[in-house]
């Protein structure tokens, strides 16, 4: 074990360790260049193929982003150990909790927070088992759940339960025999099903069962029975020892505890094939009927219960919530529930301007959007969705015009050159990709090797294009037409959101480690940092007159004044990470939308909070204003993009 204080590679100094296992330790670190703590993971061992093995899972879980992950930030190996430097989570996790806490878990109460658990499990496990290199998480359980203080909770797997290496993949340079003699897999009996305990080779429907066993154990508060167990037993003609879940839980659902069932089948192949199967099914038996989508791929999500007095759990949902008539493209503007209305003002009551929302459009997709942009003329509006594609829109009548293929990863963020009728979409794949708009054609891509792309900006001329992901700078590219060249490097840590300032004067970045870098692009000038967030920069934006520079961090935004660099406002309110934020185009109002599930408006004037939200189905992950502030465009984790129809009263 590593002794508190020790410092790696000049960077890494570790706090307190967080685990042990047979092949290496997890500690708690504080990053010393980036003023921030991580989770430091040591795997122990000299075998070279091992070693390679190691470094493909770094390279392969360094490429992962979704809401319930961790995010794997580093790499390195010193003296005999392999390290692994991944986003520290804190809290306590739910075995903990279950130890502590197991009767409340076993209750009506908490029966709703459980099985929406679940639903974000299943979409984590959905985008792992199909990336490029499909991943295998093989340890699902309590004790690798936390949650974050919004109670959504995050997937932990520092593999150590029998050494390490955690993700399913092909060891390249080694051969077939070398590789079979090298698994090094890990599990833990209870949550393991058979064919993982007996050293087969797992996959979707393994870490199904794992997940199945961990919800058992949560709406029980009863270890589930391990499957070598149940096996021995079923195969001598015994009973399954497996208790049924009403038996323990009366309070249950028939559908879901039938579903669990199937899903711990010690035979694999009658368990769900995917995650999704399996997800679809619980939606379905939660809301009492099949979803409603337009396509394949569009998942509903509840509103989030309010938190239980005094319990681990939450408290029910509304047994029925009032939805759009129509799915997908409708015919007529609706007023949705939950969206800006205007307050009525009393006798004397003297009454101030403000957007009043409704929603005009729901537009279904087939994956969660990442990012969305209007054309220059607001005729236009494309999304970057998580499956590799990106979608044109024609806002005129609300059909879609082109799916954009090419990519090899998820889309981060895409962006319209001011001019020129071109679209600049960019992946975690490393690249970024030129678009023309008429025709939806491909013209151009540029390579950022070892950078993983976040964010991407076009300067206001059109003239520059910034390019910021998770590598050690940002590329900056002149634009000729339809072509690209690298003009500059401004040395930066990992960035998540870029912006330039109206007059083209300042780039804005804002930052891993919680700061927003200005530089002039003119001459790659640092010119100023505004720092103070206890964690990284989502998302930033000026104002349209340039007098403001707004970041979103955590659950707020900060509100900055450029010419003296000094925070003037914290922007509180949400009740999770803010993603996205925007001002309208006159720039009288901000709005600034969260995994909350809500779009929330402020004046900036005064910058108050208007009293009402734009409420969403899913957490929001980007929004936009059209050019003539009269639509509000937002994208969710739900695969549906809303259009807000803002008017003032």
């Amino acid at each position: 074990m590593l002794e508190p204080g020790t410092i790696l590679q000049g960077r890494y100094q570790i706090v307190a360790p967080i685990g042990k296992g047979g092949m290496g330790s997890v500690y708690r670190a504080r990053d010393l260049r980036l003023r921030t703590d991580v989770a430091l993971k040591e795997t122990l061992f000299s075998d070279p193929a091992y070693r390679r093995a190691f470094q493909q899972e770094a390279q392969i879980l360094a490429r992962l982003r979704h809401q319930a992950l961790p995010r794997v930030l580093d790499h390195f190996s010193e003296g005999q150990g392999q390290f692994l430097v991944m986003e520290y989570i804190p809290g306590e996790d739910l075995g903990n909790q279950l130890a502590r806490l197991g009767s409340r878990f076993a209750t009506p109460q908490a029966m709703p927070t459980i099985l929406r658990w679940a639903d974000q499990l299943l979409d984590a496990l959905q985008y792992l088992h199909t990336r490029p290199v499909p991943v295998y998480h093989r340890d699902i359980k309590p004790k690798n759940l936390k949650l974050t203080a919004t109670y959504e909770v995050i997937l932990l797997d520092f593999g150590l339960a029998r050494g390490g290496v955690t993700v399913s993949f092909d060891l390249n340079d080694t051969t077939a025999s070398e590789a079979q003699a090298r698994k090094i897999y890990g599990f833990t009996p209870p949550y393991a099903p058979v064919e993982q305990m007996r050293d087969g080779e797992p996959d979707a429907r393994s870490d199904l069962y794992a997940l199945a066993a961990t919800m058992y154990h949560l709406l029980t508060a009863t270890m589930p029975v391990d499957a070598m167990s149940r096996l021995a037993r079923l195969a001598n003609g015994q009973p399954d020892p497996l208790r049924p879940i009403r038996e323990l839980a009366p309070h249950v659902p028939e559908g879901i505890a039938e579903l669990l069932q199937q899903a711990l089948s010690v035979t694999i192949d009658d368990r769900p094939r995917t995650a999704r199967e399996m997800r679809e099914a619980l939606q379905r038996l939660r809301g009492g009927s099949p979803p409603t989508r337009a396509s394949a791929g569009s998942q509903p999500v509840d509103r989030p219960a309010p938190a239980a007095a005094g319990g681990a759990g939450s408290a029910p949902a509304p047994a029925s919530e009032p939805q759009p008539p129509v799915e997908g493209l409708s015919t007529s503007a609706t007023s949705y529930p939950g969206a800006i209305t205007p307050n009525v003002a009393g006798p004397g009551a003297e009454v101030t301007a403000r957007p009043v929302g409704t929603l005009l459009r729901m537009l279904t997709t087939g994956s969660p959007i990442r990012s969305l942009d209007f054309s220059p003329s607001g005729t236009l509006l494309a999304a970057g969705y998580d499956d590799h594609t990106a979608g044109l829109w024609r806002l005129t009548n609300f059909t879609h015009l082109a799916t954009l293929k090419g990519h090899t990863s998820g889309i981060r963020c895409l962006r319209f050159a001011p001019t020129g009728g071109i679209l600049a979409t960019a992946s975690d794949d490393e690249t970024v990709r030129l678009w023309q708009v008429a025709d939806s054609t491909f013209l151009r891509l540029i390579r950022v090797p070892g950078c993983p792309i976040e964010s991407i900006a076009f300067s206001p001329d059109g003239r520059l294009l910034a390019v910021g992901g998770w590598g050690s700078a940002i590329t900056l590219c002149e634009v000729e037409k339809d072509r690209l060249s690298i003009i500059n490097s401004l040395s930066a840590p990992f960035v998540h959101s870029l912006a330039f300032s109206p007059d083209n004067r300042l780039i804005a970045a804002g930052a891993y480690d919680g700061s927003v870098y200005l530089w002039q692009p003119e001459d790659g000038r640092l010119v100023g940092t505004l720092s103070g967030s206890a964690t990284f920069i989502n998302s930033i934006a000026f104002s349209p007159d340039g007098t403001w520079l707004v970041a979103s961090s955590g659950n707020h935004a900060r509100v900055w004044r450029l010419d003296d660099q000094k925070p003037i406002e914290t922007l509180a309110g949400h009740q999770g990470p803010v993603h996205a934020i925007a001002f309208s185009p006159d720039g009288r109002f901000l709005a600034t939308a969260s995994e909350d599930r809500l779009i929330r408006l402020w004046r900036t004037g005064d910058w108050t909070a208007l009293p009402t939200s734009l409420e969403h189905r899913a957490g929001v992950a980007s929004l936009g204003y059209s050019p003539g502030g009269s639509l509000i465009a937002s994208g969710a984790r739900d695969g549906r993009i809303y259009l807000w129809k803002i008017s003032e009263t």
